[in-house]
């Protein structure tokens, strides 16, 4: 029962947002007038991506998900989305006032770091356009707009609520002492396996990795590179449209390797 509840509280806020967003794709869609908003997704995604990925709330990687799989957003502007995202590790640092410093430096670091990656991906991609990553979706636009939003609401949201639901299960059963054992604590692979381990879609992955470092089983480059490749419910949204695995995998190494590259020479100057 509690994490039935705790699952309904990490993903409840989710709902508004999606519906606001599929709203306005919705108009979009029926009114054909987001030429000016493409404009400015495409010229300054990846700044914009960093701004909404610093705000605390997971709901973000889904909307950056939703504008990519729409053809509205460059991959660019959706990695520097994940890569700001910092989830959970907000709010869990802002109540221990020892951790403000590392709030601080996290904050900064990602955001940086997230506008950096999101151009240089850019422009390593620039001469392939929307359409090579875009999955077309057709929409028949039968009944309203806000019938037709609400409808996509709350199919997404159904398919969040399921996965999420069964991830933290998974979690509690394994229990986070085990957990800290597989982190490997002190080592140089340590870094290496908090981003894979960050990829797990749910909002329990930042919890977890933020605990670790509060009680100092997890180091400051190590909780930054789980930090990096926990998209939140990003990933998990992009699966659930079904998206080109090819370009599913390319998001999720660009994600690793930033990660590693960031965070391997961080480690090793700790451990030195």
């Amino acid at each position: 029962m509690d994490i039935l509840i705790d699952t309904i509280k990490d993903t409840i806020l989710i709902i508004p947002i999606l519906f606001v967003m599929y709203l306005c794709l919705e108009y979009f869609e029926h009114r054909q007038t987001n030429q000016r908003v493409e404009y400015y997704l495409t010229h300054y995604g990846p700044l914009l991506g960093a701004v909404l990925g610093i705000i605390p709330q997971c709901g973000f990687g889904v909307l950056a998900s939703l504008l990519f799989i729409e053809g509205k957003m460059t991959l660019g502007s959706l990695i520097s989305v994940f890569i700001a995202t910092s989830d959970e590790a907000i709010p869990i640092l802002l109540t221990n006032p020892e951790m403000y410093t590392s709030l601080i430096g996290i904050i900064f670091i990602k955001f940086i770091f997230a506008i950096i990656v999101g151009y240089a991906v850019d422009f390593l991609f620039k001469n392939q356009s929307f359409e090579h990553f875009h999955t077309h979706i057709e929409h028949t636009h039968e009944h309203s707009i806000i019938f037709e939003a609400l409808f996509r609401t709350f199919k997404i949201y159904a398919f969040i609520f399921a996965v999420n639901f069964v991830l933290s299960l998974a979690i509690e059963t394994i229990g986070s002492t085990t957990l800290s054992y597989l982190l490997l604590d002190r080592s140089m692979v340590q870094p290496i396996v908090a981003a894979i381990f960050g990829f797990i879609p749910n909002c329990a992955a930042s919890v977890i990795l933020t605990q670790l470092y509060i009680s100092q089983a997890l180091s400051f480059a190590s909780l930054v590179a789980g930090l990096i490749t926990n998209a939140g419910l990003g990933l998990l949204v992009l699966l659930q449209n079904k998206i080109d695995m090819r370009i599913f995998i390319r998001i999720c190494m660009i994600l690793l390797l930033s990660a590693l590259l960031l965070t391997l020479p961080i480690q090793w100057f700790y451990l030195h």
